[in-house]
């Protein structure tokens, strides 16, 4: 039989061949088009993960530029964001500034300023002001982080398992806790960044000196978003190369001085474009001494791992009055995994060492015991116990004395965790995906056996994974009100001169930043007392706001009702200290007590006030012929 005859003859077998009737000449088959439209996984991946940031922050887009989440520290970001852009615009030095805590200023990089965001973000704050951007910010943040972890991966597996490892990563508990006023934490791709660049260099041996400067380069741009992020990564980064040469001694010999050379290459790059930024934070007249954060107070509850918290839409009550006992607050008791996931993860490992031979997937064999490091880390230096301190040494109490890390909150290693279960959560699914999952029986009477046993595998493992899902979806976000006095917005806000001095009550402080965002909304026409943020306190230590005296005192305290303000009006003291601040405009917006307020102030300045697009406004200054030395 020719080749065209057996041809033909394939065809009639299949189906696919045509009888003609004699006399017919045959017609051609008609051209079957297909319209579907091939999507590339990253961008489903990443479209995706818009979609799920967009639903948890939906009330903040419903209502942009008027809420958002976190607070307090919610304002602060706000204003950091407003800030940067200001300054840059106009000259100033970005890491200084006069503006808040008047007359001393703060070095702002001792907070937590996230600089570079704030640059990047400019054309959003100018068009729709900073709690736009920190709105933006916030919804892209977990995208952005789980979308860097799901890049990484495609190196070891499939889309699939490395899309649900970026979505375990990007909204995980830490990440939505983070969000609660903390875009420095939730805003993190530089870990599976960091991870991409050593693989680079450690274990593929590319170039040197190009991962170098690309790692370089990543370390700036960390730095100038988060200096803890950046410390915290080092520290995973340290103990997961320490497994790694364990594990695979030979081979990391042989890398170990083109990685030295890398390594090195990075250091310098980092260290030019930083001396600028970590000399004014280190050296300046704004220094911090000792650490920032006490210890002992943000740390990981041995129960926190499987102990739902607030956070979790899947919360039962006894769980949650559990997790409400452990130490710190709700939105740091963010290392909850769920038992769903740790039962994945475990089971992978098992599994994973079972078989073991050449089929071994290399990132279970570091990323499980880094897992494990970061997890005994993040209980801090003492064993806590569903909310009470067992006085057990942990290996974090030596590492909190270290310069840098004594400022982490071991807590925050949480990411770390979770990022390590991912890895290995997305690294098992892959190899149960794989065709080669249960190898082929020779005895053919038991291949449907086989298969059975296959999908039964897969159904089990993709029921714990859909479990694990569920029980880390987040709760409802709580929202806070960023509303702000029309006077700061409209042309009344000119009545001020620019760069004048105003006391503006509410009084900034940690639990009550008011004022900050309404500076940055009137952008930054004026400087202010108080502040929240982190500035040397008389002693060089560390303090979250001004060092208080008796105006700023008496200001707090009758705002949250200690006292009233005829008892404190007739105060030598609190006089002597308004003379000495002498401010040339003092605005009074919506506080809690704005009556008291209002009656301590008007004694104070000796005067009525003014009543200007929703706040009461006095201008000393004016009265005391103060006024040309701010035009």
């Amino acid at each position: 039989m020719t080749q065209s005859e057996t041809a033909g003859a394939a065809e009639g077998i299949s189906g696919h061949g045509t009888d003609h009737a004699p006399g017919h000449s045959a017609r051609p088959a008609p051209e079957i088009r297909s319209w579907r439209i091939q999507v590339p996984p990253p961008l489903l991946v990443a479209v995706g993960y818009l979609a799920v940031a967009i639903g948890i922050f939906h009330s903040a887009w419903g209502n942009l530029g008027n809420v958002s989440y976190g607070g307090n520290d919610a304002m602060l970001f706000a204003w950091f964001l407003g800030w940067t852009p200001h300054a840059l615009a106009d000259g100033l030095n970005p890491f200084l500034t006069h503006h808040i805590n008047a007359p001393d200023g703060a070095d702002v990089l001792w907070s937590t300023p996230v600089l570079l965001l704030g640059a990047l973000a400019a054309p959003i704050t100018l068009l729709g002001g900073p709690v736009t951007t920190l709105t933006v910010l916030l919804t892209l943040a977990p995208v952005i982080s789980g979308f860097a972890l799901f890049w990484v991966l495609r190196r070891w597996v499939r889309p699939g398992p490395a899309a649900l490892a970026g979505l375990l990563y990007g909204f995980g508990p830490h990440m939505i806790g983070a969000s609660y006023g903390h875009l420095h934490l939730t805003f993190a791709p530089f870990p599976p960044v960091l991870l991409l660049l050593l693989d680079d260099l450690v274990v593929r041996g590319r170039g040197p000196r190009r991962t170098g400067v690309l790692l370089g380069l990543a370390i700036i741009a960390q730095a100038l978003i988060g200096e803890e992020l950046l410390a915290t990564s080092a520290l995973a980064a340290t103990f997961g190369l320490v497994i790694l040469a364990v594990r695979h001694r030979d081979r990391i010999r042989s890398r170990l001085r083109p990685a030295l050379s890398g390594l090195a290459t990075a250091g310098g790059v980092a260290a030019v474009a930083l001396a600028w930024p970590l000399g004014t934070q280190f050296l300046g007249a704004q220094r911090i001494h000792g650490s920032i954060q006490p210890d002992g107070i943000a740390v990981t509850d041995l129960l926190t791992f499987v102990t739902p918290t607030p956070m979790q839409a899947v919360a039962p009550d006894g769980a949650l009055r559990h997790s409400l006992g452990f130490t710190g607050n709700a939105v740091e008791v963010s290392g909850y995994l769920g038992a769903p996931l740790i039962v994945l993860v475990v089971v992978v490992v098992v599994v994973v060492v079972a078989t073991g031979g050449a089929r071994r997937p290399p990132p279970v064999g570091v990323f499980a015991p880094l897992g494990v490091v970061m997890a005994v880390l993040s209980l801090g230096g003492h064993l806590h116990v569903d909310g009470r301190d067992t006085g057990v040494p942990l290996p974090w109490l030596p590492l909190q004395h270290v310069p840098v890390l004594g400022n982490v909150l071991p807590s925050r290693l949480a990411l770390y965790v979770m990022m390590c279960a991912a890895i290995v959560v997305a690294t098992g699914l892959d190899r149960l995906a794989s065709d080669r999952t249960v190898p082929a029986d020779p005895d053919p009477g038991r291949e449907i056996p086989a298969r059975v046993r296959t999908r039964t595998v897969r159904l089990g493992a993709g029921l714990l994974t859909l479990a694990a899902l569920v029980a880390l979806v987040p709760a409802p976000m709580l929202t806070t009100s960023m509303t702000t006095p029309a006077f700061f917005t409209s042309d009344g806000v000119t009545l001020i001169p620019q760069g004048a001095t105003a006391l503006v009550v509410p009084f900034p402080h940690p639990q009550n930043a008011e004022a900050m965002l309404w500076q940055a909304r009137a952008n930054f026409r004026f400087v202010i007392p108080g502040c929240y943020c982190t500035v040397p306190g008389p002693d060089g230590r560390a303090a979250f706001h001004s060092p208080p005296d008796a105006l700023t005192s008496a200001l707090i305290d009758i705002d949250n009702g200690a006292t009233t303000a005829a008892a404190m009006s007739g105060s030598p003291r609190l006089r002597a200290a308004y003379k000495r601040l002498a401010p040339d405009a003092v605005v009074l917006g919506p506080a809690r007590r704005t009556a008291e307020l209002r009656t301590l102030l008007r004694e104070l300045v000796g005067a009525a006030p003014s009543r200007v697009g929703g706040v009461d406004l006095w201008l000393p200054g004016r009265e005391a012929g103060r006024w040309p030395r701010h035009r």
